[in-house]
């Protein structure tokens, strides 16, 4: 009796949507109009028959008018298979009303696997052409605005990805890989976003990039590759991740070093281990002659230098610490190719670490201020490398500490920008200045942030560093600070003048960031200095929904602390208990619930959380609901109720807990 009703109410339903469009701008041929009429009058196997023709011959609006007649069952029996074929055949087409129904197959799996991505392109794509409900649907399925609009303000989705990258949204990232991005996108410095993620330690985005194949074997301009970055690193698992996907162990970076000596030199014994297993070449030699032994030993790893011993690493003496400062020289002079060219003799022996090399030179005069084709001075390369020493010898020389490069790039933003704790330490001793801006605007504390150098970040703020406000890639520092650094270096920044009630482009602040990936503390204390806690973005939405679609609890528990209304509408007039519903996000519907949330309240199209966790095809969130005393009987504005939907997407264990909670209402009822 219920499926005959259902079946019913599909058939009105359909047939009142397909009336309300009526036809379109440009007259189609009469055997359409013939089909149409065919619909409207219910004779829908003769309209079956006239669509057939005119749908394989390529006609959109037949294809769509097909698809709904074998999503319905009327006319030719139900095949939900054959409904997706037409539809996607129309809607890649471009009509409108068929990218609108698409989307909502993937998002229900109607004919086809749930594809969430899917969904959103359908959807976007129908929403550009004006389709109402797919500008409400995209909304709603549109989690994180900051995420989204990531991809929609940017014309270009190869710069969105470098953007998603830099800013650590792994979910973003995902989103346009799926959508055909390529995973060898170039960034500003001329590196792939693969070696840009492992460069910032953004160790779960580069995983994502390997899966999406990116080149594991892509060079920057220094001669960096994504498996010297991570041997470095001692990241095991994503280098045993780059072996599998071919990443050469051979390769040298411009100070001929590979991946076994950089794990060496820094005594990563697991990360040794498993170079050493892929047949890594044991006594290869850098500039410097050394081997990876060699450098092991040099940093007293005795452990690493045991197991290297054991695959035959031959430790001896470096051939270059034999040399003598003049044979150096020489040798520099025959190293100016390649790598090296239009360098001068000072320049490759700061590069290279040979801080003799550098004393002999200044002491001959070299001018230590000089800059090379690329604005660098002896200083900055110093200082991105992290030699110390070499930076000591270069500051007494007399180098200008606060000297920029042709991009006003000064050293200590070098520094701090490529983690060199101890050179930003000598850089500051020697008068480096902390309110220096280079060509984009950006602090060094900036660089010392975006690149999480939290150790740094607190160096700089000790010297009275003063915190950005202006938004860079989709985030100021405070806004990518909330996400990874301690509550003390939040205070930090504060104090040093971020303004928690700044907004990026999309309409939120650090507390909207911090929701869901900061520690319950820190937003906590941005929740406490904030001067709009019951805020709404352009969505209508609120911290209290922000907090309850990405199911952080604790969050949703301070939020309610704090007084956020927990039944607050956004502008489609979902709550947040309804958005966590949506998403199937049950631990914080939990917390909502005990809140005193209305579980039974309609959103504009009159869904409910009950309805919408039917959707959602979460077991668990029904039953909380259910358990909470959700209004089982309650029809949405396409009179269905949440046992109806839940028949149609065939969801058994739903099915069931339904109708056990309405018996037990019977049964409670008697009494």
């Amino acid at each position: 009796m219920k499926r005959f009703f259902v079946r019913r109410y599909i058939t009105i339903v359909c047939v009142v949507f397909l009336l309300a469009f009526g036809t379109e701008s440009v007259a189609k041929s009469a055997t359409l109009d013939d089909a149409k009429l065919a619909i409207r009058t219910h004779d829908f196997g003769k309209a079956v028959r006239l669509l057939k023709p005119l749908a394989k011959n390529g006609d959109p609006e037949a294809q769509y008018q097909l698809a709904v007649l074998y999503r319905n069952g009327q006319g030719i029996g139900e095949d939900f298979k054959a409904a997706a074929y037409w539809m996607n055949k129309s809607a890649s087409q471009g009509y409108k009303r068929a990218q609108y129904v698409l989307g909502t197959f993937y998002e229900g799996g109607v004919g086809t696997k749930k594809d969430r991505n899917k969904a959103l392109y359908w959807y976007q794509a129908s929403a550009k052409q004006g389709h109402k409900n797919a500008a409400r649907r995209l909304d709603k399925l549109q989690s994180d605005s900051h995420q989204s609009s990531i991809i929609e303000n940017s014309e270009d989705p190869e710069e969105a990805l470098v953007n998603a990258v830099n800013a650590g949204n792994i979910e973003v990232v995902k989103q346009l890989l799926e959508s055909g991005v390529s995973a060898d996108v170039v960034g500003k410095h001329l590196r792939t976003v693969l070696l840009d993620a492992i460069a910032q330690k953004k160790y779960d985005i580069a995983r994502l990039l390997i899966k999406y194949d990116a080149d594991v074997n892509a060079a920057d301009k220094y001669r960096d590759r994504p498996v010297l970055l991570a041997s470095a690193a001692g990241k095991t698992d994503l280098v045993r991740d780059l072996q599998r996907k071919g990443a050469k162990l051979s390769y040298k970076d411009a100070n001929g070093n590979t991946a076994l000596m950089l794990a060496a030199e820094k005594g990563h014994k697991a990360t040794v281990k498993l170079l050493l297993a892929g047949k890594s070449p044991v006594n290869t030699k850098n500039k410097d002659g050394e081997t990876a032994i060699m450098l092991a030993s040099k940093a007293n790893h005795t452990s690493t230098v045991n197991l290297l011993k054991k695959h035959g690493a031959r430790l001896s003496k470096s051939k270059s610490n034999q040399l003598s400062v003049n044979q150096k020289l020489a040798a520099l002079k025959n190293s100016k190719s390649g790598t090296y060219k239009d360098w001068s003799s000072l320049m490759i022996a700061v590069w290279q670490g040979q801080d003799d090399v550098v004393a002999a030179i200044l002491a001959k005069g070299s001018p230590v201020n000089q800059q090379d084709k690329e604005g660098h001075t002896p200083l900055t390369r110093a200082s991105l490398r992290g030699h110390t020493k070499i930076v000591n010898q270069l500051l007494v020389a007399g180098a200008d500490v606060n000297r920029p490069d042709k991009n006003r790039k000064t050293p200590l933003m070098w520094a701090a920008e490529y983690g060199k704790e101890k050179t930003v330490l000598t850089l500051l001793s020697y008068g480096a200045k902390v309110s220096r801006l280079d060509n984009k605007r950006r602090s060094v504390l900036s660089y010392a942030i975006l690149n999480n150098h939290e150790s740094i970040a607190n160096h700089l703020l000790d010297k009275k560093a003063r915190a950005d406000n202006a938004i860079y890639n989709g985030k100021n520092d405070l806004m990518r600070a909330v996400d990874t650094m301690s509550l003390s270096t939040i205070k930090k920044l504060v104090k040093a003048g971020a303004d928690v009630n700044k907004n990026d482009d999309t309409g939120h602040d650090a507390l909207w960031h911090a929701i869901g990936t900061a520690k319950v503390q820190v937003v906590s204390y941005l929740a406490s200095i904030h001067k709009n806690l019951k805020s709404k973005d352009k969505n209508g939405l609120t911290f209290l929904h922000q907090a309850a679609a990405l199911d952080s609890t604790q969050d949703v528990v301070l939020l309610v602390i704090k007084g956020l209304p927990v039944d607050a509408i956004e502008k489609d007039g979902n709550t947040a208990l309804m958005l966590a519903a949506s998403r199937g996000n049950s631990a914080s519907m939990g917390v909502l619930i005990s809140k005193g949330a209305d579980v039974d309240v309609k959103n504009n199209i009159g869904n409910t959380a009950l309805i919408l966790s039917v959707i959602a095809n979460d077991v668990k969130s029904v039953s909380l609901l259910l358990k909470a005393g959700a209004d089982i009987d309650i029809r949405n504005d396409k009179r269905e109720q949440a046992i109806n939907l839940a028949e149609l997407a065939e969801d058994k264990t739903i099915i069931e807990l339904i109708r056990k909670h309405k018996s037990e209402e019977k049964l409670f009822g008697v009494f």
